[in-house]
């Protein structure tokens, strides 16, 4: 009698084993599955973008400016976080900061994973604010690089900044300059 209880001891020990593990095994795969996504950080970060987005839009410069900077907390390589932080600084007249600003967005750019759409956004941006600062030949190769990059679905609005900045180029320019 001993040995069947020996026995029936065993085969308890052994289903309440596999009951463990059969219960660990969808726990761990539960855990892969809601585990945060690699891009749930860059997600996190849009979100404030979008929302500085909105603050920008509605003029509201130093609220955008602080959600910007929440998104760069998040994601510091995030380019249209830059992009929109260059647009900021150049609304609150700080050439500078909006030089450095729209530069960093193109490193971050040209290096992070980002949509042709998105790069040519930036730098239709950065040849706007060239051209507001007269530096036409700079601004221009800006407009140039937006215009060819593939998914770019704004070519209207960069060529019609393009032929302002250009006519802004031959009123502001000596006429021996031109030659």
């Amino acid at each position: 009698m001993s040995w069947v209880r020996v026995t029936s001891c065993i085969g308890l020990l052994c289903v309440a084993l596999l009951g463990l593990n059969a219960c660990t095994t969808p726990v761990s795969a539960l855990d892969t599955l809601t585990q945060a996504e690699p891009d749930g950080t860059r997600q996190r970060a849009l979100l404030r973008l979008n929302l500085a987005s909105a603050y920008f839009e509605q003029g509201q410069t130093d609220v955008a400016q602080q959600e910007v900077r929440a998104a760069l907390q998040i994601d510091p390589q995030l380019p249209q976080a830059y992009g929109l932080l260059g647009l900021i600084h150049q609304r609150d007249n700080a050439p500078d900061l909006a030089q450095q600003s729209f530069e960093q967005a193109l490193q971050w750019a040209t290096q992070a994973p980002v949509q042709g759409a998105e790069l040519a956004a930036i730098q239709h941006n950065y040849g706007w604010f060239l051209c507001q600062q007269n530096r036409f030949v700079q601004a221009q190769a800006q407009f140039d690089s937006a215009l060819s990059q593939t998914g770019y679905r704004q070519t209207e609005k960069t060529n019609r900044a393009m032929a302002f900045c250009q006519a802004r180029a031959l009123v502001n320019t000596p006429a021996r300059a031109q030659q």
